[in-house]
């Protein structure tokens, strides 16, 4: 009878294959949604965003489950909790992969499980994540989870069927996540939901999709990653390779400039994104392009290249490997090449020496960043490894971990340099074997200061970590950039494309350029600062950043002002006043 067809068969014990099939459900559905979640975020500066981070942690956990022969939930659910916790990346993340710890740790030892287990592993993982917490908020992911699961208990007393249970704590998941702007004036004032949770009610949703679907796969490749993965980054990234290299040539000075600008021309046919900077004989080229190798060749008519990089920007979020270029270069005779015989080449994450890195020292010292000019910056200062990433672009649990593999020493620290990076080197720093303190450093000139501490290889590393976090308190960091959406916040309407001025964290000012912005900033945040250090973007000209230098020092009695090219993304001045 055909309206028989319509009931839905009752599923009363979830397996470890129904397991795995709710799990893909639940990462393709948070997938599909990834683009809402994060036009929730509260500030419309461009961050590290909720449902990005959410999605990249959750991949990761699904990932670890997708080989796996097991029938066992619970050891399904541990898999899922190490893949979540190695790839945790931003606030959300982390918290997400805590939920999933707990949720794991009370599924432990169980093959199958029934709806009282599923209502005690969300009750479970709200308490964990609430633990994981130093100070949690309210209105937030953890609101969500905790009422969640409340009402997850309650309900497991009357339906034993999941297609009647999940429907109710996802109705209740919804209730709680529309409270979040009663609780949170920040998600008030901005007309918004909270981002977390609204991922968290996502992830809900795709767990029940997933036992009405039947058309879900689990077995050999992750289609459904793959697949959702394609469709976006196709519409989102034109140029997908980022290639750099550098030339030499031994042109003079004059003849290096007319270089220069020829190459500038010639290269906008190749991608966006161009650099060309050099002197003393060397070009720096940096560019994105989709034939890498084209451009290479390129590169090999105007000199000898080397320290070749080419990243594929659609991976930057996973585990990342430079492309190889023998293969697109086979045999050319002005291959610079290692003591080894081998390409030269330049690992994705740091660009470190490898006899430094070899080297027994009794600290090392990682830090993030993003930008030539500032990770130059940082290796001057001593850091030993740089790991890619920064706003938008958030490090796992892992980055760092693999990261801490590379260097030679039982004592580390680690300079997160964004606020959420922090609880990615925390995590990693509490699975590690070795002697690992996290400064939390927020922002670049931050980490310019603490690293300006070192000077004593002997000391305490934790009594380092002092001195480090007393001189970070006495930094004053100033960024520029572009609201990426209408927003409401302190109090002010900021539209699309506004400049916006940054103190600490906090949104100042917001104008229609760059001069005005930075000098109304200045003048509502300065106090008895004597020193200003100005980093300028990949997409400012040298001209531009001495003109700011100019009407900064017109406006203001400063001791001493400096720039330095920082090539850092999304923030065109990152300034320093201390």
């Amino acid at each position: 009878m055909p309206h028989n067809e319509s009931i839905q068969k009752e599923i009363k014990i979830i397996d470890g294959v129904k397991f795995k099939q709710i799990m893909f459900s639940s990462l393709y559905w948070l997938k599909e949604q990834q683009s809402f979640i994060d036009s929730l975020n509260v500030f419309p500066v461009p961050d590290g965003d909720t449902g990005t981070n959410m999605y990249l942690t959750f991949k990761e956990a699904v990932s670890s489950i997708e080989k796996l022969e097991s029938s066992n939930v619970g050891e399904l659910a541990s898999a899922l909790s190490k893949g979540a916790l190695m790839g945790a990346r931003g606030n959300s993340g982390v918290i997400l992969s805590q939920l999933i710890r707990g949720f794991a740790l009370s599924l432990k030892n169980k093959k199958t499980i029934r709806t009282s287990d599923f209502a005690e592993g969300l009750k479970k993982a709200s308490e964990v994540a609430y633990h994981g917490v130093l100070k949690p908020v309210e209105g937030t992911i953890l609101t969500v989870s905790r009422e969640t699961s409340e009402a997850a208990m309650i309900a497991s007393e009357k339906y034993t069927d999941f297609m009647r249970f999940l429907p109710v704590i996802i109705k209740e998941a919804g209730k709680s996540l529309n409270r979040t702007p009663d609780l949170l004036q920040t998600l008030k004032e901005a007309e918004v939901v909270d981002a977390g949770g609204q991922g968290y009610l996502t992830m809900l949703e795709g767990l029940l999709k997933g036992l009405k679907d039947k058309k879900i796969k689990i077995t050999g490749e992750n289609k459904i990653s793959k697949r959702t993965d394609k469709a976006k980054k196709k519409k989102d990234i034109k140029f997908i390779y980022c290639t750099q290299m550098l030339i030499g040539n031994g042109d003079s000075e004059s003849e290096l400039n007319r270089r220069i600008e020829k190459m500038r021309r010639d290269l906008q046919s190749y991608g966006d994104s161009i650099m060309v900077v050099g002197s003393e004989g060397i070009i720096k080229v940096h560019i994105h392009t989709n034939h890498p190798g084209v451009v290479l060749e390129y590169g090999l008519k105007q000199g000898g290249i080397f320290d070749i990089k080419i990243d594929n920007m659609e991976k930057q979020h996973e585990k990342m490997q430079a492309e190889k270029i023998a293969a697109a270069l086979p045999n050319h005779p002005d291959h610079v090449r290692d003591d080894e015989g081998f390409l030269a080449e330049e690992s994705v994450n740091t660009n470190v020496p490898k006899e430094q890195l070899k080297m027994k020292k009794n600290y090392g010292i990682i830090s993030v960043g993003n930008g030539e000019g500032i990770k130059n910056i940082l290796k001057e200062l001593g850091v030993d490894y740089i790991i890619e990433g920064g706003q938008s672009m958030n490090p796992s649990t892992n980055d760092f971990i693999q990261a801490l593999e590379q260097i030679d020493s039982d004592n580390i620290i680690i300079l997160p340099n964004n606020k959420n990076i922090i609880s990615a080197a925390n995590q990693a720093a509490e699975v590690s074997q070795k002697n690992i303190v996290v400064v939390e450093t927020r922002t670049i000139p931050q980490a310019v200061s603490a690293l300006m501490v070192y000077d004593d290889d002997n000391i305490d590393i934790n009594q380092l970590k002092q001195k480090m976090e007393n001189e970070i308190q006495y930094v004053k960091t100033l960024e520029i950039t572009k609201a990426v959406k209408d927003s409401k916040i302190n109090g002010m309407k900021i539209n699309e494309n506004d400049i916006i001025g940054i103190s600490d964290g906090k949104i100042i000012n917001s104008g229609n350029n760059y001069n005005d912005v930075i000098l109304e900033l200045i003048k509502k945040t300065i106090e008895d600062e004597e020193l200003i250090t100005i980093y300028y973007g990949q997409d400012i000209e040298n001209q531009d950043a001495e003109d700011i230098k100019k009407l900064i020092t017109d406006n203001f009695d400063f001791d001493e002002i400096e720039i330095y090219s920082g090539g850092q993304p999304l923030y065109p001045y990152i300034i320093s006043m201390e």
